[in-house]
């Protein structure tokens, strides 16, 4: 028997299902006899082993030991992924609660914005909520420098659409707040309405910035400080929240304190999101189809978003363990990445 063969097969499909269900509800193998007792059409337990067997050699089902009930391996989530999820819906509240927390009050940066928008999708969906957010290299109204304290500053950000980023940045501990003015007045002069890694080419086109009335160090601090933005911005900051959803489940996954070590490295989290820009909606990826979950019996579930102007510009996800309620997650990226779409 394949695949295929039981993507026909109602009834090894119907007790597949029914036993997905219960063990995304209880956590624990489910046996023949609990089968028997809430499938649709009755069984016996005799022929509700007999299909479970044929599961199990086709390697989408296993069990601890013999005599133990079975549950999904990472080849049966796959299969119910892929052919037996079935669309759900969030509820009127949960819509509008999301619409709420993403709305973009004048002036909130973007990063802000994602952040709140990235703890109520852990909360709402009992897992680790994922939010790349976009990069920064769009067109630009207005830059800012300003000086906190010795050898620190902020770069003020606005764009186009008055969305505003901050970014922390070092600068020489004897810079001046005049200085910075200085860089200021300059850089925006060479704004014009260019994306900022436009600027910073500009600026390192320039041959001698002497003649354009700044001096060496405001030249630095400009370049420098462009760059640092721009690469920053470019290198698409992983927002995680939920951390402790994962560690209430720890008894399924295998490996945690492995997996938040690479949450702490966020490159291959990165990774992952960034090959999901490249995507057409939603993907999902069970256990050891990445190099980040390996053994760890982990699910993650990704979508590219939009900005206003309908580019590809960040990705969000959800990661939790592979028994989750894969409708209703995949439901609530889904729609938060289409939310997104309207404001960033």
């Amino acid at each position: 028997m394949s695949q295929t063969d039981i993507s026909g097969n109602k009834r090894h499909i119907e007790i597949f299902k029914k036993l997905v269900e219960i063990y995304v509800e209880t956590g624990e193998a489910v046996g023949s006899r609990s089968l028997s007792k809430v499938l649709p059409v009755p069984l016996s337990p005799a022929t509700i082993r007999n299909v479970m067997s044929d599961l199990e050699e086709l390697g989408i089902l296993c069990s601890d030991h013999s005599s133990a009930g079975r549950k999904p391996t990472e080849k049966g989530w796959r299969f119910f992924v892929n052919t037996l999820v079935e669309t759900s819906d969030i509820s009127v509240i949960e819509k509008e609660v999301l619409s709420n927390v993403a709305k973009n009050p004048t002036g909130e940066s973007v990063e802000s914005i994602l952040e709140r928008t990235s703890t109520l999708l852990s909360e709402l969906s009992h897992c680790v909520s994922l939010i790349m957010v976009p990069t920064i290299n769009s067109l630009v109204k207005y830059i800012d420098f300003v000086l906190l304290s010795p050898g620190r500053a902020i770069v003020v950000i606005v764009n186009e659409n008055g969305v505003v980023e901050n970014r922390l940045i070092e600068v020489p501990v004897d810079v001046s707040s005049s200085e910075l003015n200085q860089a200021t007045r300059y850089i925006n002069s060479k704004l014009a309405g260019s994306t900022l890694d436009d600027v910073r080419i500009q600026i390192q086109n320039e041959v001698d910035l002497q003649k354009e009335g700044i001096d060496k160090l405001t030249r630095e601090i400009v370049a420098n400080g462009l760059g640092f933005v721009i690469n920053e911005g470019n290198s698409g900051n992983v927002i995680i929240k939920g951390h402790s959803n994962l560690v209430d489940k720890s008894n399924e996954i295998s490996e945690l304190q492995d997996l938040l070590r690479k949450f702490d490295e966020k490159k291959t989290l990165k990774s992952i999101l960034d090959r999901s820009l490249d995507a057409n909606g939603i993907q999902v990826f069970i256990g050891a189809e990445t190099e980040m979950f390996e053994m760890s019996g982990c699910s993650m579930i990704v979508s590219p978003y939009q900005n206003t102007k309908k580019n590809m510009v960040g990705a969000i996800g959800v990661l939790g363990p592979s028994r989750m309620r894969y409708s209703r997650v995949i439901t609530l990226v889904d729609y938060t990445a289409k939310l997104l779409g309207s404001i960033v």
